[in-house]
């Protein structure tokens, strides 16, 4: 019997639309009411992640920032944290400076840039052109490196962005020197669509994501299942993307939806149907509600 599913929220419990299904809450709900922990795991921040947890009537623990944070959701308060010390950030975005690449800088509760370029013009849009409810973007801050050396909040991750592969391939190759941080590349160029008025606007990028050493989703799931006395052949995780790959990998049962990444899929051990056909709730009905 699972005791704690991991499910990830963009592309695989949200559907294409950014929306939770009828279906999918009422599952959750089921499966919740069981005694089993569904904990969600997100690149979002923790208010973000709350709202959403909140609504499904999830557990009160979630993992936010990619593995950096353990969060309590009812007590408001961070369980475990990886930050990557204010020296190495400084170090880093100077090196992004320097090589003159796109960077962002994560603190517990905002993003700090130079520029809406990329996946800052994206959160940005999102933010100020959708309910904040269903946002998954922090408050962007502009500035330049001062923004960074005055911020007195810990420092949960480093996005790193470019159009051009080439340059973005280089600075990737750097940045994988430094020792403090591990970095996850996607293998993919991402394009999203924004809303600019009445115009669509298109945007293309290569990004990389740097977190504290040691640090991921599956880390941060092993810490919470110790702390709630669960074995790790207890767990199921559910994921889409390649931020998901560790979990999915290292968990008793790993799921990725059809939607997912081709690398997502490849260690998998059961492939669900998409996030528009309720992937989520036929993976638990099945595993869970059935059993």
């Amino acid at each position: 019997m699972y005791k704690l599913v991991a499910i990830d929220i963009d592309g695989t419990l949200l559907n294409s639309r950014g929306e939770l299904s009828a279906r999918t809450k009422e599952v959750v709900r089921r499966v919740t009411s069981k005694g089993v922990e569904v904990v969600l795991t997100s690149g979002r921040v923790s208010e973000s992640v709350g709202r959403i947890a909140n609504e499904l009537n999830a557990s009160k623990y979630i993992i936010c920032d990619n593995g950096a944070l353990i969060y309590d959701n009812e007590q408001k308060k961070i369980i475990e944290a990886s930050y990557i010390s204010k020296e190495s950030v400084l170090e880093l975005v100077n090196t992004c400076i320097e090589n003159d690449i796109y960077y962002m800088v994560f603190s517990t509760n905002k993003i700090m840039v130079r520029d809406l370029k990329h996946m800052a013009l994206a959160f940005y849009k999102k933010r100020h052109n959708i309910d904040d409810e269903t946002s998954g973007a922090a408050e962007i801050e502009l500035g330049g490196i001062e923004l960074i050396e005055k911020c007195d909040e810990p420092f949960t991750r480093i996005v790193v962005c470019d159009q051009d592969r080439v340059i973005y391939n280089s600075i990737v190759h750097k940045l994988q020197t430094y020792n403090d941080v591990d970095l996850m590349a996607v293998p993919h160029v991402s394009h999203k669509v924004i809303k600019d008025g009445d115009n669509e606007v298109f945007l293309s990028y290569s990004y990389a994501e740097l977190l504290a050493k040691g640090t991921n989703k599956w880390v941060a799931i092993e810490k919470l299942a110790q702390k709630l006395n669960i074995n790790s052949t207890e767990i199921m995780a559910i994921g889409d993307n390649f931020n998901d790959i560790e979990m999915i990998k290292n968990a008793a049962l790993g799921v990725a939806v059809n939607n997912g990444s081709p690398l997502a899929k490849q260690v998998a051990e059961v492939i669900a149907p998409s996030n528009d056909h309720d992937g989520v709730a036929v993976v638990l009905e099945n595993y869970i509600l059935k059993k």
